[in-house]
């Protein structure tokens, strides 16, 4: 195939601390035909961010832009993006010189179904100044059909969106990211990119240094998850007519969402119709256990790397 223009995209607010090295890691991509472009998000940090960004001159592609959120600086960001590839690079997260390189071999290799393939590759954790964090994740691996993948995202875990090579024509298919939702936006997205037909390619390969810190925006806005999660459950029982689909959504609701949450919104939409009595009892059961096990991991973490 040809040698296609990927378009690394970087939303930031007030993003000074780290944004310099983000960005030197994307133009130190080792595949050639990249663009980078630096969305600047109503930063008020007294042109602190501006400065970083304007210091590499025409290297990258710099827009500046009302505070809106994420979603809003990302969407920005496809708009302008040249590329027939999109590549979110997170402001304080890291690539390494392979990651696009390694992507592009891998779209080689699917040949006429690249178009219709989302790529994903593997991620590190990182802590303040760049020393590695280990912290036991699940790994995915391997091709994955557009039903797979609604599945694995409902039931499973997310995929980290910095990992991810996308088609630009999937976002037209799809929609953008969406800004109704503050803390799910990307999930959503992909779960929507799912259902319009996309086909998931997943390696392990770390190429993706992800950062936790103190300041990250999820950690601030992380009581909205359960709020948003519920809604995007609400929204996709509202449209969904597959069984199957369904289902997924149902036992999705029991991993997801907490016991009175779950009743409410399992007899709103007759989930009775979807689980028997039986699976509704099996999955209260693993919930159960998947919540406490969560809330004590999540405990741990908090208490190593706070």
């Amino acid at each position: 195939m040809a040698q296609p223009l990927v378009s690394i995209v970087i939303p930031v607010y007030n993003g000074a601390d780290y944004l310099e090295e983000t960005i030197e890691s994307a133009l130190a991509q080792t595949y050639e035909r990249v663009e980078v472009i630096v969305v600047n998000d109503g930063s008020t940090d007294a042109g602190a961010t501006a400065a970083i960004a304007r210091s590499f001159g025409d290297r990258i592609r710099y827009v500046e832009k009302k505070n809106g959120g994420v979603s809003t600086a990302l969407n920005r960001g496809i708009e302008e993006m040249k590329g027939e590839w999109f590549s979110w690079l997170s402001h304080d997260d890291l690539y390494t010189p392979e990651k696009i390189q390694h992507q592009i071999d891998q779209l080689e290799k699917l040949g006429e179904k690249a178009e219709h393939t989302i790529l994903s590759c593997g991620t590190d954790l990182i802590d303040e100044v760049g020393r590695p964090i280990y912290r036991p994740r699940k790994r995915p691996k391997g091709a994955f059909t557009s039903e797979e993948m609604f599945d694995y995202l409902l039931l499973e875990a997310c995929l980290s969106g910095c990992a991810l090579l996308v088609p630009k024509q999937a976002f037209e298919k799809a929609g953008g990211f969406p800004t109704s939702y503050r803390y799910i936006q990307d999930w959503v997205l992909w779960v929507e990119m799912a259902l319009a037909g996309y086909s998931f390619v997943v390696t392990k390969n770390p190429y993706v240094k992800s950062r936790v810190h103190a300041k990250q925006q999820t950690k601030r806005i992380a009581d909205l998850a359960p709020i948003e999660t519920t809604q995007f459950f609400e929204g996709l029982l509202g449209r969904l007519q597959h069984a199957g689909l369904r289902k997924t959504v149902f036992q999705a609701i029991y991993r997801s969402t907490s016991p009175e949450t779950r009743d409410e919104l399992i007899q709103r939409f007759r989930g009775d119709e979807s689980l028997s009595v039986w699976e509704q009892r099996w999955l209260q059961g693993k919930s159960f256990i998947y919540h406490r096990a969560r809330h004590m991991y999540r405990g741990v973490m908090n208490l190593r790397y706070r």
